[in-house]
């Protein structure tokens, strides 16, 4: 179907919109990485998933909208709005949001420290000399176990050289 000038101008702006919303969306992805640590798998597993609903997202519109025809202006109007988007907003948004991630885990390890801090006092005064006390008394125990192993030894040597002599004093007789 050949398509006016106008709705052609029209379908370009709604693929560099979608370029956009792509862009969009895949800052949510990073800011989500900023905020919880991912390892390479999950990154590629995510980036892969991006891609795919993207695609598929991208061109369940323009098949709407271009009355089932794909044109090369609007693949060129979607990596063009997300381009775009990228240049532009994407920093901005980017270090905005690393910010308030900061804030919001130094807000959250404060709460923690607070709500903590009666914890570690009680362990402090309470629970730290009772532990001393207990690897004292371990370490007393290892000695004397050691002493008592050594003294079995001496006197099992002991032994053994007297049964030796009355096996040689058999033997002689």
């Amino acid at each position: 179907m050949i398509l006016s000038l106008s709705n052609q101008v029209h379908i370009f702006i709604t693929s560099v919109v979608i370029g956009i919303i792509s862009g969009i969306i895949y800052d949510i992805i990073k800011i989500f990485r900023i905020a919880i640590k991912h390892n390479n798998f999950i990154i590629q597993l995510e980036d892969a998933l991006f891609w795919i609903g993207i695609t598929f997202f991208s061109f369940t519109v323009m098949i709407s909208r271009n009355f089932g025809d794909i044109r090369f202006f609007n693949i060129i109007g979607i990596f063009s709005g997300m381009i775009l988007y990228i240049l532009t907003v994407s920093p901005i948004i980017i270090g905005l949001s690393e910010k308030i991630i900061y804030i919001i885990k130094y807000i959250l390890r404060l709460f923690i420290t607070i709500i903590t801090t009666p914890l570690r006092l009680i362990y402090i005064i309470m629970l730290k000399p009772v532990i001393k006390l207990i690897k004292h008394i371990n370490k007393r125990c290892e000695k004397l176990l050691h002493l008592i192993y050594f003294c079995a030894k001496i006197k099992t040597k002991s032994f053994m050289g007297k049964t030796r002599t009355a096996k040689d004093k058999k033997q002689k007789d």
